[in-house]
């Protein structure tokens, strides 16, 4: 699937939308009650509904590039314990349509490599993240280290101006991912 549409946003909906690493990416980190989150790529919202339940006076903010997928994201928020404070915005990685130094956390989960310019949206991500932020990726299945591609990722993460400050992989039951918590370095 290259093209991400209405019916790509359905498909990814139904079969991936409430997908485990959502939760289990949330669980290494140290959330607190009063933090603000950007999910960039949020997909349906999944990850920031997970979040709320200790986020509880915090805000939660999904950027997705599909039209189409930030209106389920608000579908599945509709009537949630914490939809006051869980907002969609249609958006890129690129151009978030977010304040500087908003965030104490970045959430990047299965859509890093989705982005269309990759040093781009890192430089975003440092905007809007809080001197003391954290940036997360996951990604689902992990990387291979076959042909550098993790190699090419660490690499661009610390161009950009990232540390990262926990590696982990996750395998539990059929899910499994790698995750990287990142710290910006002046």
């Amino acid at each position: 699937m290259n093209k991400w549409d209405t019916e790509t946003a359905e498909w990814y909906a139904e079969k991936y939308g409430e997908y485990a690493t959502n939760k289990l990416g949330l669980e290494s980190l140290k959330l607190e009650v009063d933090f603000s989150v950007v999910d960039i790529g949020c997909g349906t919202g999944c990850a920031l509904r997970h979040a709320s339940e200790t986020i509880t006076k915090g805000t939660l903010i999904g950027i997705d590039p599909v039209p189409r997928m930030v209106e389920i994201a608000r579908e599945k928020t509709c009537g949630h314990l914490a939809e006051d404070r869980i907002t969609y915005y249609e958006g890129s990685a690129e151009k978030l349509p977010i304040n500087d130094a908003f965030a104490d956390v970045v959430l990047a989960f299965d859509s890093y490599d989705h982005w269309q310019d990759q040093a781009k949206g890192l430089k975003e991500v440092r905007r809007v993240l809080k001197p003391t932020g954290l940036f997360v990726v996951v990604k689902d299945g992990g990387l291979p280290n076959l042909a550098g591609a993790k190699k090419e990722f660490l690499s661009g993460l610390l161009s950009a101006g990232f540390k990262v400050v926990q590696e982990h992989d996750v395998n539990e039951g059929d899910v499994s991912f790698s995750q990287w918590i990142c710290i910006t370095e002046n």
